[in-house]
């Protein structure tokens, strides 16, 4: 597996000791092209679309945080580069994967590219997703749907609720646990006694007393305690 990677940093010292530790000490980052300004490393990202990016704090003319707010959307594993430790919230703010402060220090760096190659690995199992069909009992027959359409689906009684991509619905007469079965573990997660979701379609989770998942959609459901800690061993399992 070959990492498609970037690196936004405006020294020219700093991005060649960047480019020395992936040369020197990786043998699966393919390095893309560098940029030190933010409109540069904004079309550098649309343009190579990678799937990590090396980000100094500060560049030429302003902050990686100014890139990150000009993209419309992000598909990348993140590790800030910086100097000042005064940034490390702002980045864990920002989603980074990891925090690297210079002079960068060889154990440091192994271990965040370790760990962002496992979430990049896990990424794409999800996105090599089966096509499969299964019959959804309805009230009037079967329904025959794609499961990499379904985005999630949730118990009401006996009946279960299936949320599809492109807002469809439908209401089965089986209850989730007959559902549960049929669905492909590795691909399907329940969250809660009352909810499961397609983990393809996972953007982001909310941590707190009360902890929820986000979908792409927009979709914000409730993960409940007894299923938390099992659901970000998934993605953490370091942790």
């Amino acid at each position: 597996m070959s990492i498609q990677t970037i690196i936004l940093e405006d020294e020219e010292r700093s991005l060649k000791v960047m480019s020395n530790l992936i040369e020197r000490y990786t043998n699966d980052i393919a390095l893309a092209g560098s940029a030190g300004y933010v409109d540069k490393g904004v079309r550098l990202i649309s343009e190579t679309q990678p799937e990590l990016v090396f980000l100094d704090v500060r560049l030429a003319d302003g902050t990686g945080f100014d890139v990150l707010k000009k993209l419309p959307e992000r598909d990348f594993e993140l590790i800030f580069v910086t100097a000042y430790e005064e940034y490390a919230v702002d980045a864990i703010r920002a989603s980074a994967s990891d925090y690297l402060l210079k002079p960068i220090g060889i154990p440091e760096f192994e271990q965040a590219v370790s760990r962002v190659r496992a979430k990049i690995c896990e990424k794409k199992k999800r996105l090599s997703f089966p096509d499969r069909k299964i019959g959804v009992a309805t009230q009037a027959g079967y329904e025959f749907i794609e499961t990499k359409d379904i985005t999630w689906c949730t118990a009401e009684g006996s009946y279960t609720h299936f949320y599809m991509q492109g807002g469809l619905r439908m209401l089965s007469t089986r209850n989730l646990g007959f559902y549960e079965e049929l669905l492909d573990a590795q691909y399907f997660f329940r969250i809660h006694h009352s909810t499961i979701i397609n983990l393809r379609f996972l953007k982001s989770f909310i941590k707190g007393r009360n902890s929820f998942v986000v979908l792409m959609d927009g979709t914000k459901l409730e993960i409940s305690q007894r299923r938390k800690a099992e659901f970000l061993d998934m993605f953490f399992p370091e942790k």
